[in-house]
This record gives C-alpha cells, sequence and structure tokens, in this order.
C-alpha cells in the first residue's frame, strides 16, 4: 500500500527523472553548452580547475567543443520534496552524440524545485573513470520522516555541516571511522575508478585509501526543508593535492545522518 505522502513523493520523484532525461535529450539535440545554460538554476554551482563557480557563468563563458551524454542511475527525494539527486553515468564525444565516445565518468545533481514548480540544477559535478554498464534507475525515498515536513533546513544545514567537518578530522585518531557514517547503500566516486557501492565495499575502501595529510573544507551545506536530505560540498589540498567534493547526507532517523554519496575528484 502507497500512503498519500509516499503517492505524492513517488509522482514528485518521477518529475525529477523526467527532467534529468529532458536535461540529457536536450545535450543530444542542442548542444550541451545550450541544456545546461536552460537547466541550471541562477544559483547554481559546478567546479572550475577544483573551485566552485557560478554554474551559468560558467557555461555562458566556456567554449565547449564536443557532446556530452549521460544515462540516471540512481534518483532520490526529501520528504518535503523540494530536493533531489541524481547520479549516474557520462560519455564524452568529440564532436557528434552519434560518435564513439572517447571519455566516460559518473555524475552527481543536484536537483531544487523553484518556485513555479520546475525542477532545475542547483549543483552538478562528476568524475572521469573507466567505462560502466548501464543500469536501470533505482528510486530512493525517505526512511525517516521527521514530525514536521518543513522549517527543519536551517538547523539541518547546521547539523550536517557540522558531522561533514568532523567526519573527515576524526578519521586521523578513530580507530573506526567510517563504519558509523556509511548508509547500507552508499555510493562512493573516485577519478579513475569504477563506483564504488554498499557499505562494506566503501569501508574497505576508504580504510585502504584514506590520507591523514589531506585536508577537506566544507563551504557550503543544501539542505531540503523538511531537514531530511542534506547536500555538502567544498575542496581538498594537502599533500600537494588539491581537489573538491560533494557529500549527500540522510537522515535515517532521529538526528542520525548517513553518507549515501560521495564524489571526490582529486
Amino acid at each position: 500500500m502507497i500512503f498519500a505522502q509516499d503517492a505524492k513523493q513517488k509522482d514528485a520523484l518521477q518529475e525529477v527523472i523526467k527532467t534529468e532525461k529532458a536535461f540529457a535529450q536536450t545535450s543530444i539535440d542542442k548542444g550541451t553548452k545550450k541544456a545546461f545554460g536552460e537547466f541550471l538554476s541562477k544559483e547554481s554551482i559546478v567546479f572550475n580547475k577544483n573551485m566552485p563557480v557560478d554554474g551559468l557563468d560558467y557555461w555562458q563563458k566556456n567554449d565547449f567543443k564536443g557532446v556530452i551524454t549521460w544515462q540516471p542511475t540512481l534518483a532520490e527525494i526529501s520528504g518535503s520534496m523540494d530536493l533531489a539527486y541524481t547520479v549516474g553515468n557520462w560519455q564524452f564525444h568529440t564532436e557528434l552524440a552519434t560518435d564513439k565516445p572517447v571519455t566516460f565518468g559518473s555524475f552527481i545533481t543536484l536537483w531544487k524545485k523553484q518556485t513555479d514548480n520546475s525542477w532545475k540544477v542547483a549543483l552538478d559535478a562528476g568524475i572521469s573513470h573507466p567505462e560502466t554498464i548501464a543500469e536501470n534507475i533505482a528510486e530512493l525515498y525517505p526512511t525517516f520522516k521527521p514530525m514536521e515536513l518543513k522549517n527543519q533546513l536551517v538547523l539541518a544545514e547546521r547539523m550536517v555541516f557540522m558531522n561533514d567537518h568532523f567526519y573527515w578530522k576524526n578519521a586521523k585518531s578513530s580507530l573506526n571511522p567510517f563504519e558509523p557514517h556509511l548508509a547500507q547503500n552508499v555510493r562512493i566516486y573516485r577519478k579513475n575508478q569504477k563506483p564504488i557501492i554498499g557499505k562494506e565495499l566503501g569501508k574497505a575502501f576508504l580504510k585502504k585509501t584514506y590520507d591523514k595529510n589531506i585536508v577537506y573544507t566544507g563551504l557550503k551545506a543544501i539542505a531540503s526543508n523538511a531537514g531530511d536530505l542534506v547536500c555538502v560540498y567544498g575542496v581538498i589540498s594537502g599533500a600537494g593535492k588539491s581537489g573538491n567534493y560533494v557529500r549527500i547526507w540522510k537522515q535515517e532517523a532521529k538526528d542520525s545522518w548517513k553518507i549515501v554519496v560521495e564524489m571526490v575528484d582529486m
């Protein structure tokens, strides 16, 4: 049985998926630059040279050549149905979308509902890695329902921003730093590494690759109005390296936050 609220969430997520697919099709039909210009919000963020920049301004000034095609493989929406994200595979074609792709990778897109009820991109990021097999779209819905589905935004932003800061800082000294913070179905994305899916694989990978010399600096948290889904993005530095990261945190129980997606480009 689907309860009334759940039915509304399902309809809302279908609209997000529909918009994501329209975004991808516009890239094929009109070109990637025009697609981003049409679907990015006025406050959108993308990354350029590892730094977050104004998305619309970046694509307006970018003399982009070639075509990016992409397919969502996962979509999740907040309980308040005002924030959602999609992840999936992308391919770069040097001239036409029908050309054989030369580069592959994964993307994460944060979607925010606008005042006219349309969905626009609030943040978009991606990494390159070897080609992966196409997947059917998995749909995820809230597992924790706050008593109120509104006015939780500021509190959630502060809570998760703090959690995000101490997550990597405490990993330097904690004996079990990753276990408490990863969702069972967590997805971890790294450059030149195929997606790592699931808590056990994620723990093993993070334990093996964690570098105490790397500093993660969160810059902003973007939360749903229900306070059940929060995106944190920031920059990475240390050990002669630099980069950026995006993490999606989900509230699975009261004040219990888990990472469902982490993308690091370094």
